[in-house]
């Protein structure tokens, strides 16, 4: 009987499926360090052929683990995306494996339904009208790391995440939640102008201890404005996860020369609620140059500023990294990434004081399409005021296919 109840389900979701564009794909990805030395004012402490890349030792020897990671390194992962859509309406359920383990670390899921111009999404995805740019040759470059590639707050973002990978407007801090949006697109001069709004699960207002007629909301809210054409692209987003909380955001990418990328962004937030975080703000660019098929460079500026209303100081903060590449034939592109990271630019007190000096040269040894080998070196030189100032060296080979 359950053969035959199996038999009717794969008949019918094959059915189901006879009237829509599907797509099945599947990536697998291992981030291993070969070698990896961390060195610190007290010790040194190396690591050979970590495969997992979620090794903790305590590096300070102050009685608590520290991550043991660099280069790239991370737990090995698996995606399963499934995608079915047709003309007015799809659907989307993607989910990623753990290293080690038979179990679902995290999943997106969503649907979409139109009426004409008329488009209402819902469940969990990442939206981005300008995209991040970090452009990279190879796997997990400077230019791609977490700490650098979103809009808004990043080396600042232990003081407070509100503006942490601000322009995904479905996302809160940078971490996706239930969503339900809808958006109208229409022609405006030359282009198309969409308009979004949208709810976001989240506890947007609570009630007081002790009220007796208690009252909630349970959901923040986002708006966009998003505007194409072929001179240039503009995203305009106003969120309010939470209440006494706003985000905004003005997102542009001219297209002054094909030769020349650039995006730039301006992000602002506040939030009312934690002394401890108050406000701050951000100012992104990515340049990047294309010499030839063969040769580019690409780069990252960030430029960041936080008060706490705790704190007397403004802290600030200045990134700069860069990425030079070049497709050597079929088989090899070798690529060069420096990044400057200063996490205290003005010296402010009450501030971690630190800076960190980047490099990582390395190669992609290409076997097809989506699939790959990526082996660097990377050196970072770390200066502080602390005992925990340090340097780390790894070797990152990291094993890609995309299918």
């Amino acid at each position: 009987m359950k053969k035959v109840i199996g038999a009717v389900l794969a008949a019918s979701l094959v059915a189901g499926m006879a009237f829509a564009d599907v797509a099945v794909s599947l990536n697998a990805r291992l981030r291993s360090n070969m070698y990896h030395q961390v060195k610190t004012d007290d010790n040194t402490v190396t690591s050979l052929f970590d495969l997992s890349g979620d090794k903790y030792v305590d590096l300070d020897a102050d009685g608590e683990d520290d991550a043991f990671t660099h280069g790239g390194s991370g737990s090995m992962s698996d995606t399963l995306k499934f995608a079915a859509s047709n003309d007015y309406a799809g659907v989307v359920l993607e989910a990623d494996g753990v290293s080690g383990k038979k179990e679902i670390k995290g999943k997106t899921y969503n649907g979409f339904v139109k009426f004409g111009a008329l488009k209402f999404t819902f469940g969990t995805f990442e939206s981005r009208f300008i995209d991040e740019g970090g452009v990279t040759a190879g796997e997990s470059g400077l230019l791609d790391s977490d700490d650098i590639k979103h809009y808004g707050i990043s080396l600042l973002s232990s003081e407070s995440k509100v503006i942490f990978d601000a322009n995904n407007v479905s996302c809160i801090e940078g971490g996706k939640v239930d969503a339900l949006f809808a958006d109208y697109t229409v022609d405006a001069g030359d282009g198309k102008l969409l308009l979004k709004a949208g709810l976001l699960s989240n506890a947007y207002k609570n009630p007081e201890a002790g009220d007796s007629d208690p009252s909630y909301t349970r959901a923040g809210y986002a708006f966009e404005g998003d505007y194409q054409s072929d001179a240039f692209n503009l995203q305009a987003l106003v969120k309010l996860p939470k209440e006494k909380v706003t985000v905004f955001g003005v997102y542009a990418e001219p297209k002054v020369m094909a030769e020349l990328p650039l995006k730039v962004g301006f992000t602002y937030g506040k939030d009312g609620n934690d002394a401890t975080k108050g406000n701050g703000f951000a100012v992104d660019a990515r340049v990047g140059y294309i010499v030839s098929d063969a040769i580019r460079i690409d780069s990252i500026i960030k430029y960041e500023s936080i008060k706490p209303d705790a704190k007397d100081k403004t802290g600030t903060a200045l990134v700069v990294a860069a990425e030079g590449s070049y497709i050597v034939n079929d088989l090899a592109t070798v690529f060069a990434d420096v990044g400057y990271y200063n996490y205290n630019l003005g010296d402010a007190d009450g501030y971690e004081k630190k800076s960190v000096i980047k490099f990582r040269p390395g190669v992609k040894l290409t076997a097809g399409k989506n699939a790959a080998i990526t082996a660097a070196l990377q050196y970072d030189s770390w200066s502080g005021d602390d005992k925990d100032a340090k340097s780390e060296m790894s070797i990152p080979v990291i094993f890609r296919v995309k299918m």
